[in-house]
């Protein structure tokens, strides 16, 4: 999967514009009362004021050829329902108030559908993206015509019309690209209150998953979000430190995309993975928040690192069989059966998969995937995400 290290999402008013964003995240607000403390999420603020929490939201907007960027802010204000209107400085006066907990909710990501679904709370979904959820329940719901089908953030701008009859209270709106921010303002001019998420894009994957706690805010599950947060985060540190001890292995994520092209991970939240699982990633590269997380590279680049990869992470959704087999006979994971496909958690029939949607709230079980994979002595539960694929399968 391409992705870029810095954030790709939308706000309520920009801030400046670069062709190279400087990524300053939230620090660079005065906060308006208690900070709530986030570990990893770079992204996303949380303040405890009396009566309401504000929630900041900063990072760059990007359009899809990496040509422009800006700098964007969206600010929430959230109070509980039946209390009374909180009084607010004139420093939020801008904000978006929003009566909590929120009953009917709209998203086009699928990522958004996840984090409700961890929280218990996947039944308040009126709309999502279409009809791909990995969820049964909520995918049923779309094709039974109860719940309403907007589009997907990386396929288009959602359906505005669908917003309007369904009437969220709250619309988690996820944007992949600097050309859809119009729809977000016409969506507000509507009448629509918007929630730009940014959980995707966090440049790692533990500040990913900690925006479940702004979801948990939204939903009145927030003892639940931070209880579950606590548990991931707990058992991320406690996979990493099992591996510490143990020798890097030689390895390669890399998929082939036809012909002599394969695309391969070298930097990023996905990177991370193979390295906190113990893996030495023999395509790594330096991070930039400027470039994608992967690289298309051709047969003859990926040849000279192939003969030491004793471990291959080769299937993907979009995966193509290679034009030649060449890196199959100079490869020991080839040879030792050591071949892994990220489609462990698919539904085929429904063309859905859930290394798009889960993936973003469970870093844990990704992990803990990847470890199994390198030191499968680490590691008793069975694969979740990852599955092992025999040589010539790519998915």
């Amino acid at each position: 999967m391409l992705r870029r290290s810095f954030l790709l999402t939308a706000g309520a008013a920009t801030l400046s514009a670069c062709s190279e964003p400087q990524v300053r995240g939230t620090d660079a607000v005065a906060p308006s009362g208690e900070t709530i403390p986030l570990r990893h999420a770079r992204y996303l603020r949380l303040e405890q004021n009396e009566g309401y929490v504000v929630a900041r939201l900063r990072a760059p907007v990007a359009d899809q050829s990496g040509g422009q960027a800006q700098e964007q802010e969206a600010v929430l204000v959230l109070a509980p329902r039946g209390a009374a209107a909180p009084t607010l400085p004139d420093s939020l006066r801008e904000a978006t108030v929003i009566r909590t907990p929120v009953i009917r909710i709209a998203a086009n990501a699928a990522s958004d559908e996840a984090f409700l679904g961890q929280l218990g709370v996947k039944d308040r979904l009126v709309a999502v993206g279409g009809r791909v959820s990995f969820d049964d329940a909520v995918r049923q719901g779309v094709i039974d015509g109860r719940i309403g089908q907007i589009g997907y953030n990386w396929h288009a701008p959602p359906n505005l019309d669908v917003l309007l009859a369904v009437r969220p209270d709250v619309f988690l709106m996820r944007l992949s690209d600097l050309a859809q921010t119009p729809v977000l303002d016409r969506a507000r001019r509507l009448g629509l209150t918007v929630v730009p998420t940014f959980a995707e894009d966090e440049p790692t994957y533990l500040g990913r998953a900690e925006w479940i706690r702004l979801h948990g805010l939204l939903t009145g599950r927030e003892a639940e979000a931070d209880r579950l947060f606590a548990q991931i985060d707990m058992r991320v540190q406690a996979l990493k430190t099992a591996v510490a001890a143990r020798p890097a292995v030689p390895m390669l994520w890399a998929y082939p995309a036809g012909g002599d092209r394969w695309v391969a991970t070298v930097r990023g939240a996905e990177q991370a993975y193979l390295a906190d699982a113990g893996g030495l990633n023999l395509l790594l590269r330096p991070e930039d928040p400027r470039q994608w997380s992967s690289e298309t590279l051709s047969t003859e680049q990926i040849l000279p690192v192939a003969a030491k990869a004793e471990a291959w992470i080769i299937g993907d959704l979009h995966a193509a069989p290679p034009r030649s087999t060449t890196i199959e006979r100079v490869s020991p994971a080839f040879r030792d059966g050591r071949l892994f496909a990220n489609t462990g958690r698919s539904n085929l029939s429904a063309n859905a998969y859930d290394w798009y949607q889960t993936v973003f709230v469970r870093p844990d079980w990704v992990l803990a995937d990847f470890v199994k994979a390198l030191h499968p002595e680490l590691v008793a539960e069975p694969f979740r995400f990852l599955k092992a694929v025999d040589r010539g399968v790519y998915r």
